[in-house]
């Protein structure tokens, strides 16, 4: 869904530990997470959760005095990300177990910030794995939920975040509680880019001006903590609605389009259309033919978002390197 991006720090930024939802959830190649202990999990989308949602738009409550979390930074890509500090975000309350970490990973301090919902862990050097202990220090303690982890390097690069909950559109997102504005606070994005909205766009009762006012509430809400962060929409790629086993061009994408035009002017952002990169109305069948997207007409191969990737990249670079080239009396007029 979004993706933050923060300069001049480098490293895996906002993370969740996807697999304790169940082995069908996507998590990221470039970090792995193994617990003990028994982890009950609630997402946006979930009907039968009544949750105080993060960033995330996910949570994870243990009730087990034993429980541990071991996070592991994995090369992806050639890149190796590592921390010398963690912010773990979390449920702070009187009837909270705490966060720790295993006695073997030196620490060289540790700050609580009840307020805004986190403890940080300073290590005495960069590491690539920590593992965390839920400690049970008060008999009134009796859970431990997790919203998720800031992981980061004091050195120069780029940090990389990104949240996003299968099935979720943007009004899911809107119901996540405070704790996603103090999250969001915590983090201090200078990009924000949005790539949400092709579940919004199966609503059936799909109009721009319900889409709009949606997001608008969304950048409302971000604005309030990260004022000064930059946004980026993508439109939706292609996709095929499903009707008695056949499948037929979803319209839907083009007014999804128009909307993030409209958006982008509203808010000063930038739009990268991805739904004409990919070759508009009725491209996603080319897609599937040349073996970058599912036979279900809506999602991508592994090579397919791989490619998407790149082609958001070369884009950013290419506007990029036409700013460096701008005269300077036209960079003070705009």
């Amino acid at each position: 869904f979004n993706e933050f991006i923060n300069m001049p720090q480098a490293a895996r930024g906002f993370i969740y530990p996807f697999r304790l939802h169940g082995k069908n959830s996507n998590n990221p190649t470039n970090y792995k997470v193994s617990w003990t202990g028994k982890w009950d999990g609630c997402r946006i989308v979930s009907r039968d959760c009544y949750a105080a949602y993060g960033l995330a738009g996910l949570e994870s409550t243990t009730y087990d005095t034993a429980g541990t979390m071991t996070v592991t930074m994995t090369p992806d890509a050639k890149i190796e990300y590592l921390f010398d500090r963690v912010k773990v975000f979390y449920d702070v309350n009187y009837q909270s177990m705490q966060i720790g970490i295993d006695s073997l990973t030196e620490v060289k301090e540790v700050i609580e910030n009840r307020q805004q919902g986190y403890t940080e862990f300073i290590f005495m050097k960069p590491l690539t794995q920590v593992t965390f202990t839920i400690n049970k220090r008060d008999s009134i303690q009796n859970h431990f939920t997790l919203y998720g982890f800031y992981f980061d390097l004091d050195a120069p690069g780029i940090n990389y975040s990104a949240i996003g909950v299968n099935g979720a559109s943007v009004p899911s997102f809107l119901k996540t509680s405070g704790n996603f504005e103090r999250q969001l606070s915590v983090i201090k994005p200078d990009l924000i880019i949005f790539s949400i909205g092709i579940n919004d766009a199966f609503d059936p009762n799909f109009t721009q001006s319900w889409y709009e006012g949606n997001y608008s509430e969304m950048i409302k809400r971000i604005k309030k903590v990260a004022p000064g962060a930059a946004i980026l929409f993508t439109t939706n790629t292609d996709s095929y609605k499903k009707r008695k086993n056949k499948y037929y061009k979803n319209v839907t994408g083009i007014e999804v389009k128009g909307s993030m035009q409209n958006l982008a002017n509203k808010y000063g952002a930038g739009v990268w259309d991805l739904f004409s990169v990919m070759g508009g109305l009725g491209s996603m069948q080319f897609w599937i033919n040349n073996h970058m997207a599912a036979n279900d007409h809506i999602h991508f191969s592994r090579k397919g978002y791989y490619l998407m990737g790149d082609l958001m990249f070369t884009a950013i670079i290419k506007k990029y390197e036409q700013y460096l080239k701008m005269p300077v009396a036209k960079l003070k007029h705009e």
